[in-house]
């Protein structure tokens, strides 16, 4: 017996075979950074068990000028398929609830500062990732290969790191995270984890299973990792160099057995509870678990607005050629805990910037921008909540990062 998926998003059981790793390509994977002209690049990916991947552009054929409107990042793909055994926690399965949308937004103003326009020495290529330190932000810079540092006014204050696969190098950063005193660096292109002191200074590093989509550090349990290693659990954890997979995933949300490869594109957040939440990008729901592995909830987010993402990222996929050449659509980036418990995922479901999620509440707050022409120039960037303040960082043309207020309003 397997699952398939219903037009509204949820799995159904049938009785097809297992998923067939694909062969030949190309193969695609979605990923959602728009740009104001709406056009979409193509980079080659190739990744190996080895866990190293290459980049390299790709042209761009005649038959992909039918998605340039669709504001998304098609990659050309490999897929290794790599399974490990899990172990097994305990699980309260349950058909998952619907988180309800707020009354108010939280909107995003004015731009109170900003990467001097004239310092040339800031590039923010590729930064996807970034956060909070003592002295202002480390922005992870995918396409320079290093931690740039700047103040709380977005001065330049160093970076760290080149381009490589040896200690304190890099090849596609691809998220950060803290962990107690130090700083976790997920590096994608080079399949590992490697923990630096908060000045970037590299102390070590850790191989990862194929595939990392997040990391994040829980205080008891140590390095936290989403990935493809098993088809049973969302999680794996890192523990004395051994990965062990964590996290079992409710029925509701297992990947459809129809026959093709997909490649999970799970994030992943620790709140100061302890609590763990996994945020399935293939369903839309976020899931949650105690520190023992026990699932205490999973919870869609708001319809329509949910519906309506799964239907347009579906006539994408049919566009590249359906589900035989798409194995994975990123749906959110960033799922970011917040000091008060709640979460920020980073999604444009709902027609904002994202959703401050509340799951005690089981409450969808909309993150919006001011209707000014400042503020909707950032639309699309990556953003990094902070208190009442909000960074804008990776924006392609002019400023590479800004800090905009955020303020409460009913809509």
């Amino acid at each position: 017996m397997s699952t398939s998926e219903r037009s509204d998003g949820r799995l159904h059981a049938d009785r097809r075979g297992a998923a067939k790793t694909p062969k030949g390509g190309p193969f695609y994977l979605l990923w959602p950074t728009p740009d104001p002209m709406g056009v979409i690049s193509l980079v080659t990916i190739t990744l190996t068990i080895g866990g190293k991947q290459s980049y390299a552009p790709a042209r761009r054929s005649p038959w992909m000028e039918k998605i340039l409107r669709t504001r998304a990042l098609a990659a050309l793909l490999w897929i290794t398929n790599a399974c490990a055994p899990g172990v097994e926690f305990s699980l309260a399965d349950q058909e998952p609830g619907y988180f309800t949308e707020s009354s108010v937004a939280y909107e995003i103003g004015p731009v109170v500062a900003r990467v001097p326009e004239l310092d040339t020495k800031i590039t923010m290529a590729g930064a996807i990732t970034a956060v909070e330190t003592e002295d202002g932000w480390m922005i992870g810079e995918a396409g320079n290969h290093r931690l740039t540092f700047l103040d709380q006014n977005l001065n330049l204050v160093r970076t760290a790191g080149r381009q490589g696969d040896g200690p304190g190098e890099y090849r596609f950063i691809r998220r950060i995270t803290p962990a107690g005193d130090r700083f976790v660096v997920m590096d994608w292109g080079n399949n590992r984890a490697s923990f630096v002191k908060p000045d970037g200074s590299f102390l070590e590093s850790a191989s990862l299973r194929p595939n990392p989509t997040d990391v994040a550090w829980h205080s008891q349990l140590g390095l936290l990792i989403a990935d493809d290693g098993s088809d049973k659990h969302y999680l794996s954890r890192l523990h004395e160099g051994e990965q062990t997979s964590i996290a079992r995933i409710p029925a509701a949300c297992r990947i459809p057995d129809d026959g093709f490869h997909r490649s999970r594109t799970n994030l992943l957040a620790v709140t100061p509870d302890g609590l763990i939440h996994v945020f399935d990008g293939l369903h839309l729901v976020l899931v949650s678990y105690a520190a023992d592995g026990t699932l205490l909830s999973s919870t869609f987010l708001p319809e329509p607005a949910r519906l309506t993402k799964l239907n347009d990222n579906a006539k994408t996929v049919d566009a590249l050629g359906g589900r035989s050449r798409v194995v994975a659509s990123w749906l959110a980036t960033m799922l970011q805990p917040l000091p008060d418990g709640r979460l920020f995922i980073r999604t444009g479901v709902g027609g904002g910037l994202g959703y401050l999620l509340d799951p005690a509440r089981l409450e969808a707050t909309i993150v919006v921008l001011a209707r000014s022409h400042e503020a909707m120039a950032w639309n699309g960037r990556n953003v990094r909540l902070a208190g009442n303040r909000v960074l804008f960082h990776g924006v392609r043309d002019g400023p590479q990062a800004a800090i905009a207020e955020v303020e409460l309003v009913q809509r």
